[in-house]
């Protein structure tokens, strides 16, 4: 075996990405375990398997690495919705079932990490969050100018802000999640007035 393959092997030299992906993940599991506010790089580093200071190459501080752990999530939440909204063999009614389902099924399987990336710690931008509203109010407006919803008088931005946030709740109050999952997709085919609303 050359030196290099097994350099690779022992992990003493990983590509920067699988670096970067080592040390999220890393910071990830130490969220749930001890916290984010009681999260420091030693622990992180210690964590990852890596020098301290081999932090500071991919992230100059800890805020830095905070807000990198909260976008790669954002990534997650919002990858896959932009996927849906993009399929053209979907419905707008559709879009708006699997957007809700895969937004809920993350915060219920990943409940104590999200809790600990976004409420315990205060995000420093807004613009996932504007992503994901930005998202919501093209389903809206397309499913209404399509005439697959009938908001019946509402004003959609109101619509918009209740979606974004009306699951929520039940996703950590939920006594079984699938039943969850339909009854939120149910209503909020009735806030936007979807045809039909149960298919």
């Amino acid at each position: 075996m050359e030196p290099s393959e097994k350099a690779q092997l022992t992990g003493r030299f990983q590509p920067p990405e699988v670096r970067r992906r080592q040390i999220l993940d890393a910071a990830a599991r130490l969220a749930v375990d001890a916290g984010l506010a009681h999260t420091s790089i030693a622990m992180v580093a210690e964590a990852a398997g890596i020098a301290k200071g081999s932090i500071y190459l991919h992230f100059a501080s800890r805020q830095e690495l905070l807000a990198a752990l909260q976008a790669d999530l954002w990534t997650h939440m919002l990858e896959r919705p932009a996927e849906i909204i993009a399929d053209r063999g979907l419905t707008w009614t559709e879009k708006l079932d699997a957007v809700i389902e895969h937004w809920m099924r993350f915060e219920i399987d990943s409940h104590e990490l999200y809790h600990a990336v976004f409420h315990a710690v205060a995000s420093e931008t807004e613009e996932p969050f504007e992503a994901a509203r930005t998202l919501l109010a093209e389903i809206v407006d397309e499913g209404s100018s399509s005439g697959e919803f009938d908001l019946e008088g509402l004003d959609p931005q109101t619509v918009v802000e209740f979606l974004l946030h009306a699951y929520s709740g039940a996703c950590l109050h939920h006594t079984d999640a699938l039943t969850t999952i339909v009854d939120i997709k149910k209503l909020f085919r009735r806030v936007v007035g979807a045809t039909p609303q149960v298919r």
